[in-house]
């Protein structure tokens, strides 16, 4: 089975499958491990906000975003070990989503709570267009938004290069000004539509019988999406806070 989203490359096709999955456990796995995130980082972000410790917010997004990558890296090449590590890695993400969003919360005031909704909001309307056929996954568009998706990591990586190595950046588009803005929103925009990829992944890996362990596959694919977008929320909005 072709994958059509960044964090699965590796799904096999599967016949004969003696308890394959089914569109209703995707969902209740991905609402599971959603939850997880979500409370973890809720408490996390009170915690640091009570204790006023940035540095735990500091440390809590980086061990996060570093346990997070690993973790889906392993399940993106091993799909087997999704079973294992989903948990692991939502508890991963909701540490990084607890961090980061204190440390946005410290220097844009109400934006976790602003992006919170813009994210929530996004899904649902996401839904409903793919639901209702308006967007639909064709292989064009597969191909437009994983192409585009790959471009994006490809920019992030190279940023991340040169402000480890060089403590620069990329010119404008990671600066508070119009193009930055732009790019900000350029990137929320792909990453909700990757949405439309997760929602066609669920159903085309039930309708094609593959292993109930997909199941936690797709929950760990979708909660990745859902992170993307409420980072990239949380970053339009800190740019459009500045300009």
């Amino acid at each position: 089975m072709q994958s059509n989203n960044p964090i699965l490359t590796r799904v096999e096709t599967y016949a004969d499958v003696h308890k394959p999955m089914t569109v209703q456990g995707a969902i209740r796995k991905s609402i599971l491990l959603t939850s997880i995130s979500a409370i973890l980082g809720v408490a996390l972000f009170f915690y640091a906000a009570l204790t006023q410790s940035a540095a735990i917010a500091y440390a809590a997004a980086m061990v996060g975003a570093i346990g997070g990558l690993i973790l889906a890296l392993i399940t993106t090449f091993k799909p087997n070990t999704a079973p294992t590590l989903a948990i692991p890695y939502a508890l991963f993400e909701g540490a990084f989503l607890g961090g980061i969003s204190f440390v946005f919360q410290t220097k844009y005031p109400g934006a976790p709570l602003q992006a919170l909704l813009a994210t929530f909001v996004t899904t649902l309307v996401m839904f409903a267009l793919y639901k209702f056929q308006i967007i639909r996954a064709t292989e064009k568009f597969k191909s437009v938004v994983i192409s585009a998706t790959l471009a994006l990591c490809i920019v992030f990586v190279v940023q991340m290069v040169m402000q480890l190595a060089f403590a620069s950046s990329i010119p404008y588009i990671f600066e508070s000004n119009w193009l930055g803005i732009g790019f900000a929103a350029f990137v929320a925009v792909i990453a909700s539509l990757n949405l439309i990829l997760d929602f066609d992944l669920i159903e085309s890996a039930a309708a094609q019988r593959a292993p109930q362990s997909m199941e936690w596959l797709c929950g760990i694919a979708l909660l990745a999406t859902l992170v993307w977008m409420y980072i990239s929320f949380l970053r339009l909005i800190g740019l459009l806070s500045e300009d």
